[in-house]
């Protein structure tokens, strides 16, 4: 695994919206090119009326974790498809959230991405094709 320097953090860090119900939550804890593993304490405000975690909070977990891999090859990136696979429905909890590169060419990535509880059981997977813009230090 690469050193997760603050730089790469930053970085990686980028494919979070500025939401408050994010703000901090969100621990990188390794990442290398095309790939990275991160956890969240997700918030009750975050939940929906059944007391688990909306789905609509897993599907961004997901896209997120795909920016981060992409973003760890060093290009930007924005989603272009996704096909989600909601397995379990949890609680508010810290979840296990990875991604790994499958296929990177000129234009695109595949990307898959999982999130697991910290007993090890999936909640979601998906896939993602990514749109890449290009290397990062050619973008403004």
């Amino acid at each position: 695994m690469t050193e997760l320097s603050p730089k790469l953090i930053e970085g990686l860090m980028r494919n979070v919206p500025p939401l408050p119900d994010l703000e901090g939550r969100i621990e990188v804890r390794a990442s290398d090119p095309g790939s990275v593993r991160y956890t969240i304490d997700v918030p009750e405000s975050l939940s929906n009326y059944r007391g688990t975690v909306h789905g609509g909070t897993i599907s961004l977990l997901l896209e997120i974790a795909a920016g981060m891999a992409t973003y760890a090859h060093g290009v930007g990136n924005v989603a272009l498809a996704n096909a989600t696979n909601f397995i379990r429905a949890v609680g508010v909890q810290r979840l296990n959230v990875s991604a790994s590169t499958s296929h990177k060419g000129r234009s695109t990535a595949v990307v898959h991405c999982s999130i697991e509880t910290e007993e090890g059981k999936l909640v979601a997977e998906a896939t993602y094709t990514m749109f890449l813009f290009g290397p990062l230090d050619q973008q403004g």
